[in-house]
């Protein structure tokens, strides 16, 4: 059951896999059949992270660029964000809304 904190393997379109951090809950994901991630950023790190930048077992993900998504579109969980990375993802929505 996939559920807010996991991180997925994902399709993001035809031709590329990325690692996305699932930000909405479970209820929301049954009810809709879509799921809110964040998706990671590749390459070099900003000097000062932004806000809404939220770093997860090395792996930094964007907030900022949140996006919908159908749940089938989500494939192998490679972890899973810890309860302060998640209270991070908060801020960040809150910072960014």
């Amino acid at each position: 059951m996939i559920d807010a904190g996991d991180v997925h393997l994902a399709d993001l379109d035809e031709e590329r896999r990325r690692q996305v951090l699932v930000v909405s809950n479970r209820q929301f994901h049954q009810l809709s059949g879509r799921v809110l991630v964040a998706p990671q950023l590749l390459g070099d790190r900003d000097e000062v992270p932004f806000p809404w930048r939220v770093d997860v077992d090395g792996a930094l993900f964007a907030v900022d660029l949140m996006r919908s998504m159908p749940t089938e579109r989500l494939r192998d969980r490679t972890g899973r964000a810890s309860a302060e990375a998640m209270r991070a993802v908060r801020r960040a929505i809150v910072n960014i809304t």
